[in-house]
């Protein structure tokens, strides 16, 4: 096998990973072995290392000296400090979108949302709703804002994995969204700025009762 080949199916590796990162199939704190992964997934072991080493470089995974990779860890603090920030970026850029930004990239993001059935796999509607989230903040047209919702859009995708038991059918987190997007586009930005906070403060609230359960899954 050729480098270039090599890298190709480490790629592969590492996109099967992160799903079932996403999908929440592994606990926080679940290791994440070569050697399993290598076994798993039908390749070799250097190959599920330079998958697993690039999940451990973008922060899907954390690896302390001599341990094997673990899903990363989150504590209620940490939960906090995310949707501070998310608050931050995401209230700024809603404001700017009330201002008359153009909403269709949003609109076109809430519609592929709207193609995600209820007996599809979790992880297929955590991107939908982080690719409605991450198109609202392009919309601001602000570069830097943009620069700061993605330093942060790894933790919040791993977080969204806690979110699955919150939202049993994906069509609640579906109208969840239409509800934002409509207050959105009437341009009140009271209105759209409430909704949201409504919306992220009952995530942080579920998420805050859910690491406690995570952390004691952690072999």
């Amino acid at each position: 096998m050729t480098i270039n080949e090599t890298v190709t199916v480490a790629d592969a590796v590492r996109t099967r990973l992160e799903r079932s990162l996403l999908a929440g199939d592994y606990p926080a704190g679940a290791r994440v072995k070569d050697s399993h992964v290598a076994q798993k997934l039908g390749v070799a072991r250097p190959t599920a290392r330079v998958a697993v080493q690039s999940l451990i470089a973008d922060g899907f995974l954390e690896r302390e000296t001599g341990q094997s990779a673990r899903v990363r860890r989150f504590t209620a603090l940490d939960v906090a400090d995310i949707f501070r920030v998310r608050r931050l970026i995401e209230f700024e850029a809603v404001r700017s979108v009330c201002q008359g930004a153009d909403t269709e990239p949003i609109r076109e993001s809430l519609a592929r949302f709207s193609g995600v059935r209820d007996d599809q796999d979790w992880e297929t509607a955590a991107q939908a709703d982080m690719g409605f989230h991450a198109a609202v903040v392009a919309a601001a047209d602000s570069p830097r804002l943009s620069r700061l919702f993605q330093t942060i859009s790894t933790e919040i995708r791993l977080l969204m994995a806690l979110l699955r038991p919150r939202y049993p059918h994906v069509s609640t987190l579906h109208d969840e969204h239409t509800a934002l997007l409509k207050a959105l586009v009437t341009g009140n930005p009271e209105e759209a700025l409430q909704l949201w906070a409504a919306h992220l403060n009952d995530a942080e609230e579920f998420l805050s009762t859910r690491i406690p359960e995570e952390s004691s899954r952690e072999d």
